[in-house]
């Protein structure tokens, strides 16, 4: 395991959730103008760096079946991408849409908690209307499963998944700079978004990684392609999210992975920062129905405390409450997933396993 991938994973989540308090904080506590920033305004794009590890670790972890000789089918990789995301997305979903409506002075926002809407989150296609999503950090989630079910089929169709799924999403991007084209499509400049790019940056830093400058024809192909694609994109928009964070999310991503190869045994600490970087995925969603909670409280407690405190002392609310739904139900959860898929005929035995799990 590339346990200094996984603490990337939770920094990356981490730096979302400060960004997040530090956006709310003015409603809570006094913030004078010349509070120093720190750069805390940066710190929402821990979801390029998200995008990155995604590419990687998708190309990684496929690489490696192979080589063990069990090569994931489609369908395989499709399920395990399933399991790992919409259990406990759809389960956020619907404790939301519930919180909502008990508590509708709270979330202010009741009439966002339709069903059409609600069913356009759960099928991560809020994008159609414009909308964020009921969890509305759940709107990098539509980009991931774009990326997993454009492989998934690209895996059916060719034996070259890889080399598709990268001219694929340059080619995406490329069309989307064509003039015309973002007014054309409306909300559909989603798959034009060069955000997706940031998916090829990782799966071109895991190419790196495992073959470093003895890359085959085909995929130092790859490389030219996302080179040209990265070049056009600086040509017509130089300052885009893609190239100011998710060329350095991808440098960092290569970092990470040659640390991880060269400590083969890592200390303590970093065994425990990647147990943090395992509830990431919980701590990212948990903020959307408790970070306002999470800033309210402190801010009762102290209201004259120094923003920059209420920053440290509302994330590590909220990544303790990440921590507590990893533990509570994402895991349950996957391991009910797993066991269905491996026994579907054994649906009521798993039901019994999960709810012994979370007792």
């Amino acid at each position: 395991m590339l346990v200094h991938i996984q603490i990337l994973r939770f920094l990356a989540a981490a730096a979302v959730v400060a960004f997040h308090v530090w956006g709310i904080a003015p409603d809570h506590i006094n913030v004078p103008a010349e509070t120093p920033t720190l750069g805390l305004w940066h710190f929402g794009h821990g979801v390029d760096l998200f995008f990155v590890i995604s590419g990687f670790i998708m190309y990684y972890a496929t690489q490696a079946a192979l080589a063990r000789g069990k090569p994931l089918t489609p369908s395989a990789f499709l399920r395990r991408r399933v399991e790992r995301i919409v259990p406990l997305y759809a389960a956020m979903i619907v404790i939301m849409t519930a919180l909502a409506m008990v508590l509708p002075a709270i979330f202010d926002a009741p009439g966002w908690y339709t069903l059409p809407h609600v069913l356009k989150s759960l099928a991560f296609i809020s994008f159609t209307s414009g909308e964020m999503p009921v969890v509305f950090v759940g709107w990098s989630l539509e980009y991931e499963m774009f990326f997993y079910l454009a492989l998934a089929l690209l895996m059916a169709l060719t034996q070259d998944a890889w080399r598709a799924v990268v001219v694929t999403f340059c080619g995406l991007v490329m069309i989307g700079k064509i003039p015309g084209v973002a007014e054309a499509l409306g909300h559909y400049t989603f798959f034009t978004d060069p955000l997706i790019l940031e998916f090829i940056y990782g799966i071109i830093a895991a190419i790196l990684f495992i073959e470093g400058m003895r890359a085959n024809k085909s995929h130092r192909a790859l490389l030219v392609a996302t080179a040209c694609t990265t070049i056009v994109l600086l040509a017509t928009e130089p300052t885009n999210r893609a190239l100011i964070y998710g060329l350095p999310s991808a440098a960092l991503v290569l970092i990470a992975a040659w640390i991880s190869r060269q400590r083969t045994q890592p200390s303590r600490i970093e065994h425990a920062c990647e147990r943090l970087g395992d509830a990431s995925f919980s701590i990212y969603l948990v903020q959307a129905p408790l970070v306002v909670f999470a800033a309210q409280s402190v801010a009762a407690l102290s209201p004259t405390i120094h923003p920059w405190s209420l920053v440290l002392l509302a994330s590590t609310l909220v990544i303790a409450a990440g921590l507590a739904l990893n533990i509570v139900l994402e895991r349950p959860l996957l391991a009910l997933c797993r066991h269905i898929g491996k026994h579907p005929s054994r649906t009521r035995e798993a039901a019994v396993e999960f709810a012994a799990s979370t007792r």
